[in-house]
């Protein structure tokens, strides 16, 4: 692992580049399950700024913000054009990527896609920022172990629960809320 800027980044494997994006709450990690599957690949895995390792991160937080941290692990890999792999949040990042950049861009991967928070969702979005800030992650980690996992995965995939649930929590409350 490499701190460019303040920017947690992993790399690791050989071949063709896959660039990991995790979305709010996540970190690296958020891919682990899935890196068996990039056995043949170079991967590039990252904490956005506001997020995980990289947390401590000056200035306002933004989509801008979040495509320089996309380019700067990217050029610190030594990748100038990968496949991106994303999630919720990340999935943002990597459509503004692929639009404002696209000859570094291969292809998108996008779990949990949305171009931008529906209207709908950005009150509690702000509301969770506000609890975030005012009480620290544990009640938002709770409420959302709750509201993010199946009544399966909560019965029978203890480490799945324990694995968003410590994510979540090892959130800096002040970049979770930024972000």
């Amino acid at each position: 692992m490499l701190f460019v800027e303040r920017l947690a980044i992993e790399v690791d494997g050989e071949g063709e580049p896959v660039v990991m994006i995790h979305g709010l709450g996540g970190t690296p990690n958020t891919f682990t399950a899935l890196l068996p599957a990039f056995a043949r690949h170079k991967r590039v895995r990252f904490d956005l700024p506001g997020s995980g390792r990289s947390s401590r991160v000056e200035g306002p937080l933004s989509s801008e913000k979040f495509i320089a941290a996309t380019k700067l692990a990217m050029s610190t890999a030594r990748v100038e054009k990968a496949h991106v792999v994303a999630h919720s949040m990340g999935t943002i990042v990597a459509q503004h990527l692929a639009a404002a950049e696209p000859a570094i861009v291969k292809s998108l991967a996008l779990f949990g896609p949305l171009l931008a928070p529906p209207d709908q969702a950005r009150a509690n979005i702000r509301g969770r920022a506000q609890k975030v800030r005012a009480e620290g992650m544990q009640q938002v980690a709770d409420a959302l172990v709750q509201a993010s996992t199946s009544s399966e995965t909560k019965q029978k995939r203890h480490a799945a629960v324990a694995f968003v649930r410590e994510s979540l929590m090892a959130q800096d409350p002040d970049g979770y809320a930024r972000s």
